[in-house]
């Protein structure tokens, strides 16, 4: 029975060290020291998804919208909100310069520090906070199919940037999913040799098959990212 036991345990182990990390990669400047950045400049999330696959930039609006209330519930650093950004860039008539800076980032993950120097002119802040999206993903599959599932993906970049330097203190990067909830007890009609189910909704009209909303599959994303960002000690 005791043997029985420990082998229970360690096939417990075993699998907790099988789950997959979140965030799945972290990096950490040695050097980067949390309570000297007080001050943190956000960008509008950058998505690197296509016009073609996202035509309505929900890729865009929907991360930044989750990712400030995230980090309003965060108390140790003072974040300067995306809207301020943009009006820096405006004034410093940095757009052109924002433009090539988006681009250099996402194709090369370069940050060009010259334009940061020009924005540090507009705002007088420690850091700034990029966000990149790079996954965002629906998998819509056939309600009709056995064995099939309907999945959303998101997958996601946190960088943190000296504004000074243009060093990366910090980085964080993500990916998760959920599937479509489903209901295997429906009535299924065999054609063909496959098994078809009859309807894909629910006696209240609820599509059970669609794949989850991106906003749920986002929150979960980046409150790994923003829990992950190292917190600055509290100081009397």
């Amino acid at each position: 029975m005791k043997k029985l036991l420990v082998l229970s345990a360690l096939a417990l182990l075993v699998c907790a060290g099988c789950k997959p990390a979140h965030p799945s990669k972290v990096f950490e400047d040695p050097a980067f020291e949390p309570n000297k950045v007080g001050s943190v400049l956000i960008t509008p999330v950058i998505s690197s998804i296509i016009e073609g696959e996202d035509s309505q930039r929900q890729s865009e609006r929907i991360p930044n919208r989750i990712l400030m209330e995230l980090l309003g519930e965060r108390g140790d650093y003072r974040f300067v909100s995306p809207d301020q950004f943009q009006g820096a860039v405006a004034r410093g008539r940095l757009g052109d310069r924002y433009a090539a800076f988006k681009d250099g980032f996402t194709r090369k993950h370069v940050i060009d520090g010259e334009f940061l120097s020009e924005l540090k002119v507009e705002l007088n802040v420690d850091a700034l906070l990029i966000p990149h999206v790079y996954l965002w993903h629906k998998d819509e599959a056939d309600y009709r199919e056995g064995a099939t599932s309907s999945v959303t993906q998101v997958g996601a970049t946190l960088t943190l940037v000296d504004m000074g330097s243009g060093a990366v203190l910090w980085e964080a990067s993500d990916e998760n999913f959920r599937e479509a909830v489903r209901s295997e007890d429906r009535s299924v009609v065999a054609a063909g040799g496959v098994d078809r189910r009859v309807s894909g909704v629910t006696g209240t009209g609820k599509d059970m098959y669609a794949a989850p909303p991106f906003d749920d599959v986002t929150l979960v994303v980046f409150q790994s990212l923003v829990g992950a960002l190292p917190a600055r000690a509290a100081t009397k």
